[in-house]
């Protein structure tokens, strides 16, 4: 996919999302329709390095067939919804608890061309100070946690973030969003994690 493809898809997203606050006030979905042949590697020229070799890191990882990208319904299902999800990240200061966060009036879409629903949130935003990005100094420190079996601040701890958010996005065959909402539950967050490492532990262990 095209920087400029990129871009046109990101205002059509916005588009969708700000019709959506105008015509309803509830928190019901609003579902949209796209389609795209091939899903390729964005090129994130304004993401951080951080950021974006966890993306590649991720797209590499789901682009083959595999136990993790099965979990996701396959590679053209994974990548497709990797694409749209790591165009709208943002990179903030929340909490030092949190690592990833999503917000908002969600939008639903249905991809015909590889057969998968998913959703968009109006704010997705990494933490800054989160596991993404900081590593512990003082292994006594309760902050930033680990994620999962991995430590902070690693490629495999960043990988492992975006496949768990990936899960919270992605709608199973039966209806469901392949991991439930981690809500305000640390526990549920942490199954939820493992969940996913499960799934990808093989392929998140080849990351250095």
């Amino acid at each position: 996919m095209s920087l400029w493809t990129s871009s046109v898809l990101s205002l059509l997203l916005l588009s969708a999302q700000l019709q959506a606050q105008e015509v309803s006030d509830d928190n019901k979905p609003v579902v949209a329709v796209l389609s795209e042949q091939q899903p390729r590697p964005l090129v994130l020229a304004k993401k951080d390095w951080a950021l974006t070799q966890a993306y590649f890191d991720v797209f590499k990882i789901v682009s083959s067939q595999n136990t993790c990208s099965s979990f996701y319904g396959g590679p053209g299902s994974a990548i497709t919804v990797l694409n749209r999800f790591a165009m709208q990240i943002e990179s903030r200061t929340l909490e030092p608890e949190i690592s990833f966060q999503m917000r908002g009036r969600p939008l639903k879409i249905y991809d015909p061309s590889v057969h998968v629903a998913y959703r968009l949130f109006q704010r997705t935003t990494v933490n800054t100070k989160g596991s993404f990005y900081q590593r512990r100094s003082d292994w006594m420190r309760r902050f930033p946690p680990d994620v999962g079996d991995f430590a902070p601040g690693t490629r495999q701890a960043r990988a492992l973030i975006l496949l768990h958010e990936l899960g919270h996005l992605i709608e199973g065959e039966e209806g469901d969003w392949l991991i439930p909402d981690d809500g305000y539950s640390g526990s549920q967050s942490k199954a939820n994690t493992l969940r996913i490492q499960q799934a990808c532990r093989k392929e998140l262990e080849t990351l250095k």
